[in-house]
């Protein structure tokens, strides 16, 4: 395996979330009703009363469900459509975590979006010349929107704190890549 490939992997590891909390759930779950059928099953052949249905009778209410009135099994039918959406669109979509990489020859870096945020919001900070606090800045899976609330009686040009963040975004080789938007604040603070 190349190096490349290997920082490549890496890089996806550390910005994506994997599936095992799902996986787990699910097979915890299944457990649990295989457990229950199983001692339900024991409960049966050694003439016990059941702990909630024996056997029998859930082998029957499974056989004549199709005489149910049909808004239950409407009912039934839609709620096992979505709980089946809803796991097959989870276990599709990349559940990608608030980081992003980087990959060169010799090294591969991860850095997350706080970071980022923190960085711009002192690049927009200095361009405009206000306390950092002044600053809000979100970071989404491809853009990053950077509030600047400006100091009553002080101006500052906005094409400057554009320009700043611009630069900013450009120095970063990470992917995703990130397009800035600054939006100044209607109203001020008071310094």
């Amino acid at each position: 395996m190349s190096t490349q490939s290997l920082y490549r992997r890496v890089v996806r590891r550390e910005t994506h979330s994997p599936r095992s909390g799902l996986a787990i759930t699910l097979a915890i779950l299944l457990a649990l009703v295989l457990a229950w059928l199983g001692t339900e099953s024991v409960l049966a052949a050694i003439g016990q009363l059941p702990l909630l249905a024996a056997p029998e009778d859930i082998v029957t209410a499974v056989l004549t469900a199709a005489t149910a009135p049909a808004p239950l099994l409407v009912g039934a039918g839609v709620i096992g459509a979505i709980v089946g959406l809803v796991l097959v669109v989870l276990s599709l979509t990349p559940a990608r975590l608030g980081r992003r990489g980087g990959a060169s020859a010799r090294t591969a870096a991860v850095v997350d979006d706080r970071v980022i945020a923190q960085s711009l919001a002192r690049v927009a900070a200095h361009a405009a010349d206000v306390d950092p606090s002044q600053v809000n800045v979100s970071v989404g899976a491809r853009s990053a929107l950077v509030e600047v609330t400006p100091t009553s009686g002080r101006s500052f040009q906005r094409r400057e704190v554009e320009q700043a963040v611009d630069a900013e975004v450009a120095s970063y080789d990470y992917r995703p890549s990130l397009r800035a938007k600054v939006r100044i604040a209607e109203h001020g603070v008071i310094a």
